[in-house]
């Protein structure tokens, strides 16, 4: 079982390789969550959204493992954006999951998902969910906070006003689809980069350029995607509710070589998710 981590900003330490539960339901979420525990895995991903804090709260109680081995992340809904919203909406997932603290809030996206990427920034709508964070942060309901699908003039925004800064930007990142610009943003200003869909959402397992590299290694695609985000210093949350690939996926323990790094930075970009392109992450518009 891959089980390194990275220290945050403030200390804290986060594993390398969690658990992500997106597109999950409550017995769904429980039941992976104990399945990902029992294989070894202490970095659990939710989000309020996904409306599965429940069932990640009722896997991690009935998990056997004890609270503070654990790491568990839920994010604010994209939708809240005042102060008030945010400090409620943190006081309900805390009792949906269960929990005395969250090990990491972050929120959703910059900008409502019906509005993901439009000309509205919600640049002052942010400040004020920030502040929010900072508050719960300090008294301790919070152990670290962060960022998701933030680009580098809304993570600007949020340093030129905040009393602490942002510890990670969980954003798509994957062979195929790597943001390295925004990734160096974050790294020059020591904010933690997280890749959710680090496996494409699953459509870059039929490539036959990353294929010939994972065959070369003994290892599957899935592995060597996982692998590639970890040597570029992120953190990998894949998603899943199978035991099985929960197990290939924690087996990480080989090195891709330099030139091989290369080859996967520069695979042609994916244009199309497939049954998922409608999500506004994978380019799609909500209506």
């Amino acid at each position: 079982m891959f089980n390194e981590t990275y220290k945050l900003s403030n200390g804290v330490e986060i594993p390398k390789l969690g658990l992500g539960t997106w597109l999950l339901d409550n017995p769904q979420a429980a039941q992976a969550v104990r399945d990902a525990v029992s294989i070894g895995y202490r970095h659990i991903d939710t989000a309020q959204a996904y409306m599965n804090e429940a069932g990640v709260g009722e896997g991690i109680r009935s998990s056997g493992v004890a609270r503070e081995e654990l790491f568990i992340t839920t994010k604010v809904a994209a939708e809240a954006k005042t102060y008030d919203a945010v400090t409620k909406s943190i006081d309900e997932s805390l009792v949906k999951l269960g929990l005395d603290y969250i090990d990491l809030l972050i929120i959703h996206s910059p900008q409502p998902w019906k509005e993901f990427r439009e000309a509205n920034r919600y640049f002052q709508e942010n400040k004020e969910v920030w502040n929010a964070m900072e508050d719960a942060y300090m008294t301790g309901k919070l152990k670290a906070i962060g960022l998701s699908n933030f680009l580098q003039d809304d993570i600007e925004n949020i340093l030129a006003s905040c009393e602490i800064k942002p510890m990670v930007n969980q954003i798509l990142a994957h062979v195929s689809n790597t943001p390295f610009e925004l990734i160096e943003h974050c790294q020059k200003n020591d904010i933690l980069v997280e890749a959710y869909s680090p496996i494409a959402h699953g459509a870059v397992l039929d490539n036959a350029e990353v294929k010939v590299i994972a065959d070369r290694y003994g290892v599957s695609v899935a592995q060597l995607c996982l692998r590639y985000d970890i040597q570029l210093g992120l953190v990998v949350i894949p998603k899943t509710a199978n035991p099985d690939h929960m197990r290939n996926n924690a087996e990480l323990d080989f090195v891709i070589n330099d030139e091989d790094m290369e080859t996967l930075k520069n695979v042609e970009h994916i244009q199309n998710y497939g049954e998922h392109s409608f999500f506004p992450v994978f380019g799609g518009k909500l209506k």
